[in-house]
């Protein structure tokens, strides 16, 4: 069967890495991968700005192409529907051009539309304006938990019912080799530290943590913050303890070995469109205490241990229960990895891929048939035109 050309949106690949590129960049490797020879469309990924990136995929399967040319928003809403014009367009990193209709668009989550989403204005308003019309516009409408599904319906953006998952996979944590030098640099002890990642931003409610940690009296635990600086978070007017130990931004090897040693992952956000670092920690044999909120419960279910999002006791209390060699400690332990190895990159990208085939597939044969009903009225036509004549 005749396929369309299938294009991906690389315009991320000209931005910075943050999480939302990561997971784009992981899926068009996955795609690559699972290609091979069989595919019956060529598959090309255009990128825009030739040396505004510093990271670039190496792919056996999908063609780069790497355009001369601004990587804008004027970019893609107004070029790359061209360039994509006869073929299928996957867009994977929240944004996608209107005017393409063939499409597949990820949206990650609905954050952008909540009060405390600590987004900056221009970036927020325009997620709100084109991010309605965008899911409109797509074919298919992709999201990464059932929770980001239904607040993208509620929020106006993408009806449930024509809104699909597709889970990220959680797998690379364990493709790296562990730094395990990071430990005695930061003075700490094999599952001797809660594990934290900071932010700035609201939601993720660091500040329940820092409240936990200087309330704790008796035994101490160490309180490791990655991701981010005391100074960031006071700029917002968090406040960290004194004895809070930061390691700043860690490369994957390091984040592998403070994952592992750990006594426990803490993820105490108000939402979460997925979130990643509590599935890392338990496939690296590492327990999650984490908030019931957003797609937190969906992830974890009853892997992870649960503490009230805006009671520091409740922390305090979920990480004391926590020792190192106890009978929930090593169930935990057990459970986490159980549920963390179902969310794998490969069933990511087979389920991305037979998506973007399907839709190549259908609307090559829209598009034939299409074209077969234009023949039959024109040959309609003639004929009856030439009965009129022959009439006369």
């Amino acid at each position: 069967m005749a396929m369309l050309p299938i294009y991906i949106n690389g315009k991320f690949y000209s931005g910075g890495l943050n999480g939302v590129h990561r997971v784009a960049d992981r899926l068009v490797r996955e795609i690559d991968a699972q290609l091979g020879m069989a595919c019956a469309a060529p598959v090309t990924l255009l990128v825009p700005g030739r040396d505004a990136g510093t990271w670039r995929p190496g792919l056996r399967n999908i063609q780069i192409r790497e355009l001369d040319e601004t990587p804008s928003q004027a970019w893609e809403q107004w070029r790359l529907p061209s360039l994509a014009a006869d073929g299928v367009l996957v867009n994977l990193a929240n944004l996608a051009p209107l005017r393409h209709r063939r499409k597949i668009t990820l949206i990650h989550d609905a954050q952008f539309l909540f009060p405390d989403n600590s987004y900056p204005l221009r970036q927020r308003l325009g997620y709100r304006l084109l991010a309605p019309h965008m899911a409109r516009s797509s074919a298919t409408v992709l999201t990464v938990s059932d929770y980001s599904r239904r607040m993208l319906d509620v929020m106006g953006i993408s009806p449930a019912g024509r809104t699909r998952v597709l889970y990220n996979g959680i797998d690379h944590v364990l493709e790296v080799v562990p730094d395990e030098s990071i430990l005695p640099e930061l003075g700490l002890v094999p599952r001797g530290y809660a594990l934290m990642f900071g932010s700035p931003k609201a939601y993720k409610n660091n500040a329940v943590v820092f409240a936990a940690h200087a309330q704790e009296t008796g035994a101490r635990w160490p309180l490791v913050v990655v991701g981010t600086t005391r100074e960031a978070l006071g700029a917002q007017g968090i406040v960290a303890p004194s004895d809070v130990v930061f390691a700043g931004t860690c490369d994957d090897a390091r984040l592998r070995a403070l994952y592992a040693q750990a006594r426990c992952l803490l993820c105490p956000s108000r939402t979460e469109g997925f979130g990643l670092p509590p599935l890392e920690a338990m496939l690296c044999g590492t327990p999650a205490i984490v908030a019931p909120a957003g797609a937190l419960p969906e992830v974890c279910r009853d892997a992870a241990l649960y503490a009230d999002v805006d009671d520091p006791r409740s922390w305090a209390q979920a990480i004391a229960a926590l020792e190192p060699g106890s009978a929930l400690f090593a169930r935990k332990v057990k459970e986490g990895r159980a549920r963390a190895r179902q969310f794998t990159w490969t069933r990511a990208g087979e389920e991305l891929l037979g998506a973007i085939l399907a839709l190549s597939g259908q609307s090559s044969k829209g598009e034939r048939t299409a074209k077969s009903e234009r023949t039959a009225r024109n040959e309609r036509s003639a004929k009856t035109e030439r009965f009129l004549r022959e009439a006369a």
